[in-house]
């Protein structure tokens, strides 16, 4: 056959490729030219449709005389650079997020041809999309950046303690009391967040109170549940009004709770409304640590002595693990109990920021401590897992492999640079290929 006709059909079946379109995946790249020919027909492959069909367009192989294949679009299939001939193959690019191999991570490009001395390279297939799952509880990162991404076998799922800070802690405050507002700006500089327990029938009324606390909220400070009536052995009712209250009133859920006089008889009562409760509190309390056996309902608080220093609470920090202190005010304001001058408390709170601990809110530490205990460590390439009831939404942990891709309901999570995955615990499941 005539090189004439040798150049007429490639340039209809690059036509044929040019006017072929596809919504989710790129056309794929032909390879290069040949370094000889190979010993298939004269005219190539077959041409393909490429578009939006299946599979990706058969475009031509090496032609005769070492020609450029052409590669198609495809939707799902393989985002080939056409059935390959047996002169040198072309090199294809796979498409994107859903284009390419059947959406799978990395397409296959073109084939190289059997006899062609040179055959093309391998296409490389687009990536799926990214993630779009929102992470409330991880705001904040540890200091490190530049982590390489793992490059290793597919495998080694593995959740890292408190989100990859030296350990947690979590600072409280009860009742509301008329200290701490206006030492709000004071709290908010120590760069900690913090959670709020309000006492709804001793706001109810206060519309300066109200919208003083309610303004924190933009700052990542949490507003949760210390039960209506301040009764050491309530009722599900009135933890349930005071549900209605914050939500009312601050436009938030409230997903933890603190005991009333930090009495154990709310630990049978809060599962009914919330997912935590926080219990027991004194002196001399414990850490949580990452998947023991600490009851959710009974999380333990370090409760200060009045006029505490701060190197005595920062003493109590506890290298991987979870400290809680209740802390009530600053003063002696309308009886306030046990208050700690609030220069005391904000060097505490900025030394736990400084130190490397997660200075964050019960709720999202609670949530991240729960979540990666519903993760099994035998895991290593999947997991599944059903959230507890009341479970907060966007709640997310962190997580390393050894290699390979992450994906959850088929989007692909990115690698962040300080060193880990953010994977969403509203997913229920996580897959490493």
């Amino acid at each position: 056959m005539s090189s004439k006709r040798l150049v007429s059909v490639g340039v209809l079946l690059l036509s044929i490729a040019g006017c072929s379109s596809s919504d989710t995946g790129a056309d794929g790249t032909g390879g290069t030219t040949g370094s000889t020919g190979g010993s298939g027909p004269a005219t190539g492959g077959t041409p393909g449709a490429g578009g939006t069909q299946a599979t990706g367009g058969s475009g031509t192989g090496g032609l005769a005389t070492g020609g450029t294949g052409t590669g198609g679009t495809g939707t799902g299939g393989v985002a080939a650079g056409g059935t390959h001939g047996t002169g040198t193959g072309g090199s294809g690019t796979g498409g994107s997020a859903t284009g390419g191999s059947g959406g799978s991570p990395a397409g296959t490009g073109g084939h190289a041809g059997t006899t062609g001395s040179t055959g093309g390279s391998t296409g490389s297939g687009g990536s799926a999309s990214n993630a779009s799952f929102k992470c409330d509880n991880l705001s904040l990162a540890p200091g490190k950046t530049g982590v390489a991404k793992p490059t290793g076998a597919a495998g080694g799922l593995k959740v890292i303690d408190w989100a990859g800070f030296t350990g947690a802690v979590s600072f409280t405050f009860d009742d509301n009391t008329p200290s701490q507002l206006p030492n709000y700006n004071a709290l908010k500089a120590t760069g900690a967040h913090f959670t709020w327990f309000v006492v709804g029938s001793w706001l109810n009324g206060s519309s300066s109170n109200i919208s003083g606390y309610k303004n924190t909220i933009a700052d990542g400070q949490e507003l949760a549940n210390h039960t209506y009536s301040h009764q050491s052995n309530g009722s599900q009712s009135d933890l349930s009004m005071n549900e209605s209250f914050i939500m009312s009133n601050f436009g938030v859920t409230a997903n933890s709770m603190a005991a009333p006089n930090c009495d154990q008889s709310w630990s049978t009562v809060a599962p009914n409304v919330l997912f935590q409760n926080r219990g027991p509190c004194g002196k001399g309390i414990a850490t949580v640590s990452p998947r023991d056996n600490t009851s959710p309902f009974l999380l333990p608080a370090y409760l200060p002595d009045a006029g505490e220093s701060a190197s005595s609470m920062t003493s109590s920090f506890a290298t991987g693990k979870w400290r809680i202190f209740v802390i009530h005010g600053f003063d002696s304001q309308n009886g306030t109990y046990q208050p700690v001058p609030i220069s005391n408390v904000t060097t505490t709170m900025s030394n736990a920021v400084s130190m490397g601990y997660w200075a964050e809110t019960i709720t999202n530490v609670g949530a991240y401590w729960q979540g990666q205990k519903l993760i099994p460590t035998s895991s290593t390439t999947s997991a599944t897992w059903t959230l507890p009831a009341h479970f907060p939404k966007n709640m997310c942990v962190r997580v390393t492999t050894t290699g390979g891709t992450i994906t959850q309901k088929g989007q692909t999570i990115p690698w962040d640079d300080h060193g880990y995955y953010q994977i969403s615990l509203d997913a229920g499941e996580v897959t490493v290929q």
